[in-house]
């Protein structure tokens, strides 16, 4: 019999293998990072998109909008509300039925696995410097969990945080008077906030 037609012997492909073991062993976690990664850009995109729906619909409709956020038993979710009386949407007025409902509730958490809604597990510096802590809420529009927009596109300055549960920490920022959307990265390494 020829060398050619013998085939591979047992050590050869027990070499094979252990290389294909080890390959594997160092691209799943790097996989598992990626994806983590991909999830929780898609998340802040989608919380990003929200935002920049009821801001568009305030200047459409030249009347403050608001968006109302909420931790349900079944996930996060948000609502769309008019402004009734000109001063903002606010929890009272919504209860009261003076801001009439416009759309919702929406399950933001769909949009958003694996990543979550939450300030993690470690306690860091906020983008203000604040402390942020694990018990910290992770919507935060002053004291509520409503952005309101004007018809003149300025919104309630707020955060809404995100993790990968991991190590990964996002937040979605409005900008207050401009009513502009930034997405920032918490780096670990240098210990500050980086914008993307």
């Amino acid at each position: 019999m020829s060398k050619r037609n013998r085939g591979f012997s047992l050590l050869e492909t027990l070499i094979t293998i252990a290389l294909l073991a080890i390959v594997l062993l160092i691209a799943i976690p790097a996989f598992a990072a990626h994806r983590r990664h991909l999830a929780i850009t898609a998340a802040s995109d989608a919380i990003r998109s929200v935002l920049r729906e009821v801001r568009s619909r305030a200047i459409s409709h030249g009347r403050n909008s608001g968006v109302k956020f909420a931790n349900t038993p079944s996930g996060w979710t948000y609502t769309f509300y008019d402004d009734g009386n000109g001063d903002g949407v606010h929890s009272d007025d919504i209860v009261s039925g003076v801001d009439p409902y416009v759309a919702g509730p929406f399950p933001l958490d769909t949009q958003l696995k694996p990543a979550t809604i939450s300030v993690g597990n470690v306690s860091v510096k906020d983008p203000d410097g604040d402390k942020l802590t694990p018990g910290d809420r992770p919507v935060q529009f002053g004291r509520s969990m409503i952005c309101s927009y004007s018809a003149l596109g300025g919104g309630t300055p707020g955060s809404i945080y995100l993790t990968d549960s991991v190590n990964s920490l996002y937040v979605v920022r409005v900008l207050g008077s401009s009513g502009r959307v930034r997405i920032l990265r918490y780096d670990n390494k240098k210990a500050k906030w980086v914008q993307l």
